[in-house]
């Protein structure tokens, strides 16, 4: 369990190896922090049906991939909501992101290329005394 602004999420887990619950909620896209045992929330987002195919085909997916370094240090946790309405869902993810104010809410400049912020980010990220 891991708390993201008010709400409980469970996870993280590593993508590659996510067995997703299927169900309604919001999923939050995370890469290691500084210190051991610390993440850090890239994005948060909402879902019908919460699964790893629909990660993989996010427009962001690429950004992220490009600041974690690899699929194998890109993490999520979910936050399930069963028996919620898409209004609902929306609601609870915007309430989140305004309270812990993720790195990439804002909508993706070009879907097939990660922007330079991005790859400024990530480089800072592997190589902190830069």
């Amino acid at each position: 369990m891991i708390t993201l602004g008010s709400r409980s999420f469970t996870g993280p887990f590593m993508v590659p190896l996510w067995s997703a619950p299927r169900t309604p909620g919001l999923f939050a896209v995370m890469v290691p922090g500084w210190r051991l045992l610390t993440f850090r929330a890239l994005h948060f987002g909402e879902s019908a049906s919460l699964s790893a195919e629909a990660l993989r085909s996010h427009p962001r997916y690429a950004e992220w991939v490009a600041v974690a370094g690899t699929e194998w240090n890109l993490y999520v946790a979910t936050h399930e909501m069963s028996f919620s309405t898409e209004s609902l869902r929306q609601a609870a993810e915007r309430e989140v992101a305004r309270e812990y104010r993720p790195e990439f809410s804002a909508p993706a400049p070009a879907a097939e290329l990660p922007g330079l912020r991005t790859l400024l980010l990530a480089r800072a990220l592997r190589n902190p005394q830069g």
